[in-house]
């Protein structure tokens, strides 16, 4: 399940095509377990009840084993439906579901650790001051700033703005003079990637041009080709994208080349593109832990799932351990960057932890 179309797919819709090559890669080796594995694809259009008739269909009608979700933060208008019937749900969407359910497993960086991860990264290039901009279309959009508030605190960066964001606004001039005014050395713009970059291009043309901070799905590879970005810092959830530097993420390039090549190009590949490859990892490590089958129920998912202990397969996820009965915290994330147009790993493939999770 995903937001593979609609206000946020900017940052999503790739998500899907890393999905596809992770399955057709596991295929192409003999499946899990001499297993093929079927994938069904369901766009929620960002919508909730679109999302919410996806999820029945996938439960009800398919009798998926897992869901994967790289959805846009709708779980609240699906959540019951996969935790009644325990079908597992496997991802990371930025949603505090992720981190209080116990049958949403994160395979990346939880929301909070996100946010203080994205702080963090700011640290490591003096920012003090935040400016926050966050889109007006999501309601959970908002929720950021009073996360960028508290916990900024102990890392010594503060929120000196804030206001909300449109994706169809044709100038952002007033919120860039806002924060300007309010001296954010630092700025973040929580919304879909194309959103972000304009509204970066929008504020070097009121000569502010602060380090750009970004989380999760923001940076894309139009990034690379703004100027007004150029020098941005943040934290992502699983390996970089970008990153072929281990065998776990060479798995996964070498897929990227064989199935899908022109996605590297492609507007929205980026940091949620990696959690779909991470995803199908995960799962394939639980299937085989809880010696899933066909005919098996997707329990056997949850089985494998809550064997899974401070793994980090093979470098591709921060450390993840799953419990039985107990939603999962995901306290660390990757820095990456942007300098001269090229992708740059700050600390390389080290993650940063948020302390006490």
């Amino acid at each position: 399940m995903g937001s593979f179309t609609g206000v946020a797919s900017g940052s999503t819709a790739d998500a899907k095509i890393l999905v596809q090559d992770w399955v057709s890669a596991t295929n192409a080796s003999g499946g899990i377990d001499g297993h093929p594995v079927q994938a069904i694809y369901t766009d929620d259009l960002n919508t909730p009840s679109q999302a919410l008739t996806n999820a029945e269909q996938l439960v009800n009608q398919d009798h998926v084993k897992a869901i994967f979700d790289l959805s846009d933060d709708l779980e609240s208008a699906w959540a019951k439906v996969a935790d009644t019937a325990k079908v597992p749900v496997i991802g990371q969407s930025e949603s505090p579901a992720f981190g209080t359910d116990p049958n949403f497993y994160a395979v990346g960086t939880t929301v909070e650790p996100l946010i203080w991860g994205e702080l963090k990264a700011a640290s490591l290039d003096k920012v003090t001051k935040v400016g926050a901009l966050y889109c007006a279309e999501i309601a959970s959009c908002s929720e950021t700033v009073p996360l960028i508030t508290a916990l900024g605190k102990p890392l010594n960066v503060a929120l000196a703005y804030s206001a909300k964001v449109s994706s169809s606004a044709v100038s952002y001039t007033a919120q860039c003079l806002g924060a300007k005014g309010a001296g954010a050395n630092g700025a973040t713009v929580v919304a879909a990637s194309n959103t972000a970059l304009n509204v970066a291009a929008s504020c070097a043309t009121q000569g502010y041009k602060p380090v750009w901070v970004t989380t999760a799905g923001e940076m894309t590879t139009p990034w690379l080709q703004q100027s007004a970005v150029n020098g941005a810092i943040g934290d992502v959830q699983d390996a970089p994208w970008f990153d072929d530097s281990i065998p776990a993420t060479k798995a996964m390039q070498a897929a990227i080349a064989k199935y899908s090549p022109s996605v590297t190009s492609s507007q929205a590949f980026g940091a949620v593109a990696s959690i779909g490859w991470a995803a199908g990892v995960v799962f394939a490590d639980a299937a085989e832990q809880g010696q899933l089958t066909p005919t098996t129920p997707a329990t056997a998912v949850i089985t494998g799932l809550d064997t899974i202990k401070n793994d980090t397969f093979g470098g591709f996820t921060p450390p993840l351990t799953y419990t039985a009965g107990k939603p999962a915290q995901v306290p660390c994330s990757f820095v990456v960057g942007i300098s001269n147009g090229k992708w740059t790993e700050p600390i390389g493939l080290k993650t940063e932890c948020m302390p006490g999770l």
